[in-house]
This record gives structure tokens, C-alpha cells and sequence, in this order.
């Protein structure tokens, strides 16, 4: 099959995983994104349609992998073929339900948003995709386990008041870790983990994280606060992975488990043993074509027969959070606004740039 995929592209994004589990699996992938030092790309105002037109042969299916940075398709809604999103962060804000509005069909990484997301785009074509392990970088590569803990992930400035932040310096002053605040590339994360007895994790807002599936992939025991959309139906709590329920849960745990290596190994085993067989993307990849091949399946994206008004208004939303200000001012020009009109449309994103 022959697949369009436009994201940002960075190594450790979902979106570089998938393009490389579709690839794995005889797909051809056609990179449609932002450029970026490793690969060219499109600009933000370019029509998606020209940019498919152009290639040697027509996708069979257009794929968009959130988080994209500053890139949102331009037209994407008058593709004609069918349009699909994979939007991760669900649980951050409101603005991904105006997102969905332009695809056919909608693959969510938290499964508690289900009902949510159908309301807004007032179909069934949304499905629950949970997030992966890359089993050609997270495996266990036979090292030793020097770690007493382990974890790979975001703790910048933004997050450093976090219950994240402050559970990773409690960690810090007790037991032995990697360094937190390094930034590693894909394959040391697989090395990370696999020098971790414990693999830490904590949710931003009680989403289930790569890190759970990354860390079991590794071999390492995962430990994580208690959340829901789905976690229960992904791992068996207790057998496959551990959850803790607060801070001072959290280090008495860790004593525990470290303690208790016979215990703490085979409930790794165990979790290892399900990410490999069941949580991999080639899995969710698997899944997703076989939803979008079957022959049920409608080009129902609501944006296909919106007014230019509304598809207008969804689009303004989505270029303002993501900071799309190119993209923002040639949407105001093919809309016909004046420059009073215009420079009031674009305060807002802006003053995103400004602030964040």
C-alpha cells in the first residue's frame, strides 16, 4: 500500500516509529511533512493536493501522526482519498477535536476520549490506537542493570513544577539513575531501559505513555501512577507491570521491588513477554490498515461537506495552537480579509509565539 504520512519529524516521535513499522511491513511511504535537517519537506501554506498530485503515483491513504509541530495540510479535506489522524495528545487541551473534523477516520492513544471525540465529529470512525514499543530499538540488549531506576523523557522548564519533577528528584536522592536531564537519542533509550532494573514512570494528565511500553519492551519492571484510559486492558496490574498511588507509595514500592529481584524479574518477564506479543507498532500500523482497508469503511470526514465558513473556523483554531502563523495570514488572503481584519485574526497566534 502506498501511504502519505505528514508529521513532524523528529527520532523519537511516534510518527517516526510508525513511518518505520510501515516500511518494515512492505509498505510505501511517501514523507509529506515539514522539512527538517534530515529530509525535505513542504511548506505550511502548500495545498496537500498539489503536493500528492505531483508524486509518481496517487496514496492509497493519507495519514497525519500528532504531535506535528507547526504543520497542519492545507486542503486536506478535499483529498480523494481517504484521510486518517493518529492524535496522541488527547488528553492536552480541546483544540485536536477540530483536528479530527477533517479526516475520515480518527485513531486516538487514550482510550477514555472514545466518546468524546465521536461526539465531535458525529461519526464512529474513531478508534482506539494505544501508544507502542519500537521493537527494533526498545529490546533488551543484554547489559548490565546499573540502574536502580530509569527514565528517559521530558522534565524541561515547562515541567520542572510537576508532580513528574518532584517525583524524579525524590527518586534521585535515594536511588541510583541514569541522568535525568539528558536529552538521548532512540537507540539509547533502548539502552537506558535495559540498564534499569526499574523503568519509573508518570503520567502529565493520566494518560498511558510510551514510556510503559518502551520500558517492558527493555525488560525492565515499569512502575507507573495509576491512570486509566485503558492501562488495565493493556497489562494485568500486579503481574505485568506496577502501579503506585502516591508519592511515599511510590518509594516504598521502589524499595520493594529493588529488594526483591526474583519477584521484581518475573513480573518484568511477564510484561516484556505482552508489549513484544501484543504492543509493538507493527501492531497498532496492522491495525490501522485493516480498519481503513475494510470494506465498511466512508470517506466521512465532516469537513468534506462543510461550508468554507466553517472549514475556515475549525482551520483558524488549529493554525493558532499551533503557532501556523504563515499559514494563518494566507487563510485570512484566500478568505478575502481586509488588513484590519487580517492583523486581528493573527493576534492570537502571536501571542502564542510570545508566551510559549
Amino acid at each position: 500500500m502506498h501511504i502519505a504520512l505528514g508529521y513532524r519529524w523528529f527520532p523519537t516521535a511516534a510518527g517516526y516509529h510508525l513511518e518505520r513499522a510501515l516500511q518494515a511491513l512492505g509498505h510505501r511511504v511517501t514523507y509529506v511533512g515539514l522539512p527538517c535537517a534530515t529530509r525535505p519537506g513542504y511548506d505550511t501554506t502548500v495545498p496537500v493536493g498539489e503536493i500528492i498530485a505531483a508524486l509518481p503515483e496517487m496514496p492509497e491513504l493519507y495519514l497525519w501522526i500528532d504531535p506535528a509541530g507547526r504543520y497542519f495540510p492545507p486542503g486536506i479535506e478535499n483529498l480523494p482519498i481517504p484521510t486518517v489522524c493518529y492524535l496522541i495528545d488527547v488528553h492536552l487541551g480541546t483544540w485536536r477535536e477540530q483536528v479530527a473534523r477533517f479526516f475520515d477516520a480518527i485513531f486516538i492513544a487514550q482510550r477514555d476520549y472514545l466518546e468524546r471525540f465521536r461526539r465531535a465529529v458525529g461519526h464512529n470512525q474513531v478508534y482506539w490506537l494505544p501508544l507502542a514499543a519500537a521493537p527494533d530499538v526498545h529490546y533488551d540488549h543484554g547489559l548490565p542493570r546499573v540502574y536502580d531506576v530509569g527514565f528517559v523523557g521530558n522534565i524541561a522548564r515547562a515541567h520542572r513544577n510537576t508532580a513528574r519533577a518532584r517525583r524524579l528528584r525524590l527518586i534521585a536522592g535515594r536511588f541510583r539513575t541514569n541522568d535525568f536531564y539528558r536529552v538521548y537519542m532512540p537507540e539509547e533509550v533502548g539502552e537506558v531501559y535495559s540498564r534499569s532494573r526499574i523503568v519509573f514512570n508518570c503520567s502529565i494528565a493520566g494518560d498511558v505513555t510510551m514510556r510503559v511500553f518502551e520500558g517492558t519492551a527493555c525488560g525492565a519492571l515499569v512502575l507507573t501512577d495509576a491512570v486509566a484510559n485503558g492501562l488495565a486492558e493493556l497489562f494485568e496490574i500486579g503481574r505485568e507491570i506496577v502501579v503506585y498511588e502516591d508519592d511515599a507509595d511510590l518509594l516504598e514500592k521502589l524499595e520493594y521491588y529493588l529488594t526483591h529481584e526474583e519477584e521484581r524479574e518475573t513480573i518484568a518477564r511477564a510484561g516484556q513477554q505482552r508489549t513484544l506479543a501484543e504492543h509493538t507498532y507493527p501492531c497498532r500500523v496492522a491495525r490501522l490498515l485493516e480498519i481503513v482497508t475494510a470494506p465498511d469503511f466512508q470517506q466521512r470526514a465532516p469537513m468534506r461537506t462543510a461550508s468554507s465558513a466553517e472549514r475556515w473556523e475549525a482551520r483558524r483554531e488549529v493554525y493558532i495552537h499551533l503557532h501556523m502563523l504563515d499559514a494563518l495570514l494566507d487563510g485570512t488572503r484566500s478568505m478575502g480579509f481586509g488588513p484590519a481584519q487580517r492583523l486581528l485574526t493573527a493576534i492570537p497566534c502571536l501571542l502564542r509565539r510570545l508566551i510559549l
